[in-house]
């Protein structure tokens, strides 16, 4: 009996050694797949309904979008704030996920990051570029310049873009020391020019934030990228002006999450047609590409959900409503799972301490101390999980320990389930509210769905590391064996008598 039990001990560690190395491999396979694909194309959020007048055609329309400008930050800025004076203030809700190129795209479509499947794209331009479904691809004069990381404007359709392409690397800008003195001037010949539209991106508050996190230096920036957006503005002051940003930023750095103070970012419209002091409350970034679209006579993809100026303004967005829903298949599907999860537990549990306290524990370890999981975090994106994992290890050998002593009264196989039923329906849960199976199984797709997505990086490596501990507490039973719970101590024996 006890030769099986240790042959039961060796294999089952052997078994969660698997899951240990299986579970830190997958998550980073399916980080990779996130900001590298595109995702399967869906609906996207519905937006209010609500008819009336456009905006009326100009011979020359101007946007300018400083990248990463915060809400907050944008109303403390000079030059941005004469822009909103001089015409109507936006709040935008850029919708979800809130990265440049996926928001860029829906900018110049009119069609959302569900409607498009561009949702990450890390460092991957559009090959080719949008069609005819853009609104710069319809104007044959339009141009677009870039201050750096120029593979984003060059995936939008634009008929010029500066600066040019390394023809070795194409993500890469051709001469990008050359082109930090020259990238002004040319903003400027661009907006001076006769093009019917013109665009110029500003990066360095993107970068700040990224580098510094949303503090001194990223307002200091931020306040050098509005000296940029006064000289522009004012180079052509008689043409229509749509002052924008992307995404905000969180404090530490870092935006892609659902966070309001990302997702949502002011916005201006001045110039021509367009009445002072106008306040609009929360429209979709969508709106914005209808209002370019009728600014610049041309039109969206019929898809497209974006509202006419008037109708936007009238029948405002509510709190996270530009945030798509999940599946509902998706949905059902992993709650079912955590269902069969918890019933597990409950069936195995024959002790209360024997419940995976440790789950629970790492859970609300990482939630209280690093916040809600979301794509806007450093940690969910590295590598090892680091900052993660410190969190919850002191967790982990909580499950070490109960695997110890449920094992000297409890059978292996109680104890197993115990420990990791739930952890492991969860994240089936998760992988399955995120569309991912297809990506863990090879198919190249992005899993990204809002909130699930980023709790998928510290639950696989949470079962990882819980494996772990189960199995090393396993292994440590084989050196100093429990006692067998079904086994019956032997009957005592009475002293034989003297002389028998």
């Amino acid at each position: 009996m006890m030769l099986r039990l240790r042959i039961a001990l060796a294999v089952t560690a052997i078994a969660l050694g698997a899951i240990t190395w299986f579970m830190p491999k997958l998550r980073r396979e399916l980080l990779r797949d996130m900001i590298t694909w595109d995702a399967p194309k869906s609906e996207p959020a519905p937006l209010p309904a609500g008819t009336g007048p456009g905006l009326t055609p100009v011979p020359r329309t101007r946007v300018i979008l400083i990248d990463g400008l915060a809400e907050d930050v944008a109303k403390t800025l000079p030059a941005w704030t004469a822009v909103c004076k001089r015409g109507v203030t936006l709040r935008v809700d850029v919708g979800f996920p809130t990265i440049s190129l996926p928001v860029e795209t829906a900018l110049w479509t009119g069609l959302t990051q569900q409607q498009t499947g561009v949702v990450f794209r890390d460092r991957r331009p559009l090959i080719p570029p949008l069609d005819r479904r853009s609104i710069a691809a319809q104007i044959p004069d339009s141009i677009a310049v870039a201050e750096y990381y120029g593979w984003i404007i060059r995936s939008l359709g634009f008929a010029q873009t500066e600066p040019p392409p390394d023809p070795v690397n194409i993500v890469r800008d051709l001469e990008p020391e050359a082109w930090k003195t020259q990238w002004e001037i040319r903003a400027l010949a661009a907006v001076t020019g006769t093009s019917r539209l013109a665009f110029v991106h500003v990066l360095r508050v993107d970068s700040a934030g990224h580098k510094h996190g949303k503090r001194d230096e990223y307002r200091k920036v931020a306040a050098e990228a509005d000296a940029v957006l006064g000289r522009l503005v004012a180079a052509d002051p008689a043409a229509r002006w749509f002052v924008l940003s992307d995404h905000g930023h969180v404090l530490p750095g870092g935006h892609g999450g659902e966070e309001v103070h990302v997702r949502q970012v002011q916005a201006c419209i001045a110039g021509p047609g367009v009445a002072a002091g106008g306040v609009g409350s929360l429209v979709h970034i969508v709106d914005v590409a209808r209002a370019i679209a009728d600014s610049t006579g041309t039109v969206l993809d019929r898809e497209s959900r974006g509202r006419p100026l008037s109708a936007a303004m009238a029948s405002p967005l509510e709190g996270d409503q530009a945030i798509p829903a999940l599946a509902l298949g998706n949905g059902a599907a992993a709650i079912f799972l955590l269902v069969a999860g918890l019933g597990l537990v409950t069936w195995s549990v024959r002790r209360w301490w024997l419940a995976p306290w440790w789950f629970i524990a790492a859970c609300a370890s990482i939630f209280f101390i690093r916040g809600e999981p979301t794509l806007s975090m450093r940690m969910i994106y590295a590598p090892e999980g680091r900052d993660m994992y410190l969190v919850w290890l002191p967790a982990v050998a909580l499950a070490a320990v109960t695997t110890w002593f449920g094992l000297r009264k409890t059978p292996l196989w109680r104890v197993v389930t115990a420990q990791l039923a739930l952890p492991l329906a969860a994240a089936a849960a998760v992988i399955t509210a995120c569309g991912a199976w297809p990506a863990v199984f090879g198919e190249q797709i992005a899993p990204v769905v809002p909130r699930y997505t980023a709790w998928m990086s510290p639950l696989l490596l949470m079962v990882g590391h819980g494996a772990a501990a189960v199995a090393l507490a396993a292994l440590a039973t084989l050196v100093r064996p429990p006692s067998d719970p079904r086994a019956r101590p032997a009957s005592p024996r009475s002293e034989p008598a003297a002389g028998s």
